[in-house]
């Protein structure tokens, strides 16, 4: 199962996500959003962390800005939110954001965009569609999952976590980084249980 760590902003999530193996350590590159990390902290944090690919994850930017930043910073995959400009970013390594909704608005987006993205990152994370909801539409999730490259990121405690995804079987799973309690402190507590419990599956 990949893993995408997304919001990075400080090295400590950095290097713990990077210990843990994951696929992608995700940095916010749209400036003037909240969690917006300056791309030169990223170029520095990235020196100190070895193995997952270093994603730009845009939100409003044009495909030419994003082409640009993966090009000056070596970005070796970048997470955009705009369909239509899906075109102009052939030849990088694409995950494309879609707000969790219900089936039948997702499944035009995957369908379309399927051709020009490596993955999607399916958000329900700040959805009212909870996971209790998306078993209401089950057969269908079911198969959009296992047609297309999703990364689903959902708030769910770890043991339930591990039921849907036993139950749906993403592609991956998408977690997020957090604000330090100081420089260089942390708790892991929760992702650790989620880490724990993906070696289960």
């Amino acid at each position: 199962m990949h893993i995408k760590a997304s919001g990075i902003t400080n090295l400590t999530d950095a290097r713990y996500f990077a210990a843990k193996a994951v696929d992608f350590l995700g940095f916010n590159l749209e400036e003037g959003t909240e969690g917006y990390l300056d791309p030169m902290y990223m170029k520095a944090m990235r020196e100190w962390v070895q193995g997952p690919k270093i994603v730009g994850e845009f939100d409003r930017s044009q495909a030419s800005t994003v082409r640009e930043a993966a090009a000056f910073f070596g970005l070796d995959a970048v997470q955009v939110t705009r369909v239509d400009d899906l075109p102009e970013l052939d030849g990088l390594e694409v995950i494309l954001y879609v707000p969790g909704a219900g089936p039948e608005s997702v499944a035009p987006v995957l369908r379309a965009a399927a051709p020009m993205v490596a993955y999607f990152l399916l958000d329900f994370s700040q959805s009212k569609l909870n996971a209790k909801r998306i078993d209401e539409d089950a057969d269908t999730w079911k198969a959009l999952f296992a047609e297309y490259p999703i990364l689903l990121d959902i708030n769910l405690p770890a043991g339930s976590l591990m039921h849907f995804l036993q139950a749906y079987q993403p592609a991956g799973l998408a977690l997020r980084g957090g604000a330090e309690e100081r420089v260089g402190i942390k708790s892991f507590e929760e992702v650790d249980a989620v880490f724990d419990a993906l070696e289960d599956l």
